[in-house]
């Protein structure tokens, strides 16, 4: 490749072509002007041998005549002298006849030195200077009467015609250099200001460039059109390429941006802000690789919202968006790595904790993390409660791998919500085989809702005073061909988890009332009916609709219904229970407020709620009377329920003495095995008739 050193430059050109160029002109015009000088000394020969022979023929003719030769030869010498002649030479025939000759030969010549002599036609020297001249004419002599005397030859040498042509030539030299010089000089003056120099500064500014190659500076403009429109053109093209190098420029941070911003979508969360699924795995491998290569320990905590569907299934999902919101930046709060924390999906979070000293360290995040979630949340001027559970899977204990750490941890969060929510479990071997049943379980349970393999059970509730009956509960049980009975325990969870609960509540409820229904119609007495309803049932729409026309359909009066709501349940979002229940309440049937104690109760919403009665939770009666929290809690919860006008019912009674405590605290009803398990309706049925008898 050449490089700037090896090109030349244009002066030099420019000096090379201008010299030439004036060379060649100068040589051509003085080559024309030799020859028509040549030309000029040729013709002036030509006349000057005219002119001679015109003198000579006429006296030349007279003297041969005469025989006079001294004399004719004095002639020649007078018309040789004053002419550029170089030599005359006369052939006289006359003479030579006298002589015995063809002709007699004489004339004049120029020596060396130009003197005139008379001519020796035996002179080999003479003959050849002859021979050399550069032009010569012959000419006829005659007579006046026509007779042919002789010849005469003028002779003219080319010495005068080099002579003025060498002088010609010297004198065309020294006017070609002096007018070379003058000319190359001008022109490459001219040319230089009107043209070199404008394209020197012009090519001085676009060599001026920055790191892009484009000039820092515009060209000067000069007056010369040409030079004129150039600079013009070059200006626009600099301004053209310094726009397009500015919009290429904002198209590449654009690009940039939008790369920089699809990439960040397809690696973080929309709504929150927070690493999603992809980054998330990602970041668990590097944490994983990391641990093994610093042989320390990790823990992954696999977080789930308890009660996020109901909120989005009544309040809707921009009310749903909000909570998320909320939630993540408690989380964000509480977590110091914000990298460590991710959205998982829906309403799953997971957050990696790298280089445990102390596997409570994961303990401890997650508690304060349970307790952060439990905490009320306000959207739109409504209080929401809504929970975590929390499962957790540690390395190298549980697994190596991003897969098996996720999928214990999911596991384990399942085993906390199935033993109650609001919990956190590490995660265990047995955990994976109970997910592997929670799947079979779920095919299973819509298998046996399309079949129709659930049954209704009923628990009685008693006046512990009298042992009269009150009342009965109406509970599921689900009669699977291949292994029997199964407990509510085993599939209530995963029926609320899948929104098969909808499905079966609606069951429960068609069969129970149809069966009280029946019940009082044979003049038995069952008392209210008590039935469990999910707050999944109460947020359908049509919820009430369906209420309204199964009484119509089994006849089963309002008043005889009593349905049982948990605690958790109505602080999800009270102010929307509050609406729904009262809609219940306006149709009759009654609200009874089940495992009372367990969740959040805010007094103010309560007192708000249309219920007609508290229901003791079966965990604070278990260890009564002996333990002195449960005792006090119990008696907390009877007085509650007096000073707000409300009936108390407790559950789980199994014991004389549990009953005994209860009766003498103001709480006489009773509920549980001590007076009898749940049974079928066969059984009820006699129950009921023993009482009426």
């Amino acid at each position: 490749m050449k490089t700037l050193n090896s090109k030349q430059s244009l002066y030099v050109t420019l000096g090379i072509i201008i010299v030439s160029t004036v060379l060649i002109s100068m040589s051509i015009y003085t080559t024309y002007h030799y020859a028509e000088t040549k030309n000029k000394i040729i013709e002036k020969m030509k006349e000057t041998s005219t002119v001679t022979v015109s003198s000579l023929q006429k006296n030349v003719a007279n003297l041969i005549e005469v025989y006079a030769i001294n004399e004719y030869e004095k002639l020649l010498v007078n018309e040789i002298e004053p002419r550029d002649i170089f030599a005359i030479v006369i052939e006289d025939f006359r003479m030579g006849k006298i002589l015995g000759k063809k002709s007699y030969i004489s004339g004049i010549i120029r020596d060396e030195k130009g003197h005139v002599v008379e001519i020796d036609p035996k002179n080999e020297l003479q003959l050849q200077q002859l021979h050399r001249c550069y032009y010569s004419d012959q000419y006829d002599i005659k007579s006046t009467s026509g007779e042919n005397l002789g010849t005469i030859r003028i002779y003219i040498s080319d010495a005068t015609m080099v002579r003025e042509l060498n002088e010609l030539i010297l004198k065309a030299v020294i006017n070609i250099i002096a007018v070379s010089v003058l000319l190359i000089f001008s022109l490459f003056m001219a040319i230089r200001y009107f043209i070199l120099k404008p394209l020197s500064d012009i090519v001085a500014v676009i060599v001026h460039s920055d790191d892009g190659g484009i000039p820092i500076n515009f060209v000067p403009e000069y007056d010369a059109r040409e030079i004129f429109v150039l600079s013009t053109t070059i200006n626009t093209m600099i301004k053209s390429i310094r726009d397009s190098k500015i919009e290429l420029l904002n198209q590449h941070n654009e690009l940039r941006a939008q790369k920089n911003a699809l990439q960040y979508q397809a690696t973080h969360d929309a709504l929150t802000g927070l690493a999603n699924r992809v980054l998330f795995s990602e970041r668990l491998e590097y944490v994983i690789a990391k641990s093994k290569k610093q042989h320390t320990q990790m823990a992954l905590l696999f977080i789930d919202l308890d009660h996020f569907k109901e909120i989005n299934d009544s309040l809707g999902h921009e009310a749903g968006d909000k909570v998320l919101t909320i939630v993540t930046q408690r989380l964000r709060e509480t977590i110091s790595n914000e990298e460590a924390l991710a959205r998982f999906g829906g309403d799953e979070f997971t957050v990696i904790m790298e280089g445990l000293q102390d596997l409570e360290e994961a303990s401890r995040l997650a508690d304060k993390i349970l307790k952060l979630l439990s905490e009320a949340i306000v959207v739109e001027y409504k209080e929401l409660y809504v929970g975590c559970s929390i499962g957790i899977s540690l390395y190298p204990n549980n697994g190596d791998t991003s897969q098996d750490l996720l999928k214990y941890a999911d596991a384990a969060m399942y085993a906390a919500k199935n033993e109650g929510r609001n919990n956190i479990r590490y995660y265990s071997s047995d955990m994976t085989a109970r997910a592997l049943e929670r799947v079979v379980m779920e095919t299973s349970l819509r298998s046996g809702l399309k079949n129709e393999e659930f049954v209704v059970y009923y628990q009685p509730q008693m006046n512990g005073k009298n042992d009269r009956l009150i009342g009965i509960e109406a509970l599921v049980r689900w009669q699977n061909p291949l292994v029997g009975l199964v407990s509510p325990a085993a599939f209530i969870p995963i029926a609320e988890a899948t929104g098969l609960i909808v499905e079966l509540d609606r069951f429960v409820m068609k069969r129970a009332m149809g069966q009280i229904a029946q019940w009082h119609n044979e003049g038995l007495k069952p008392g209210i009916l008590a039935m469990n309803l999910t707050i999944k049932q109460l947020q359908q729409k049509d919820f009430i609709d369906f209420l309204h026309n199964l009484i119509q359909e089994t006849g089963c009066v309002p008043e005889w219904i009593e349905l049982e709501v948990t605690e958790d349940q109505i602080m999800i979002n009270p102010e929307e229970a509050i609406k729904i229940l009262r809609e219940i309440s306006s149709i009759g049937v009654k609200i009874a407020v089940d495992d009372f104690g367990t969740g959040y109760s805010s007094l103010s919403y309560l007192k708000k709620l249309p219920i007609n009665k508290l229901k003791i939770d079966q965990s604070f009666v278990r260890d009564l009377p002996n333990d002195d929290e449960d005792a006090a809690i119990t008696k907390a919860i009877i007085a509650l329920g007096k000073s707000l006008n409300l009936e108390i019912i407790a559950e789980g009674v199994e014991t004389e003495a549990q009953k005994e405590f209860l009766v003498q605290n103001g709480c006489e009803n009773i509920q549980g095995y001590f007076y009898s398990k749940p049974i079928s309706a066969e059984e009820m049925k006699k129950l009921l008739l023993k009482s009426v008898h």
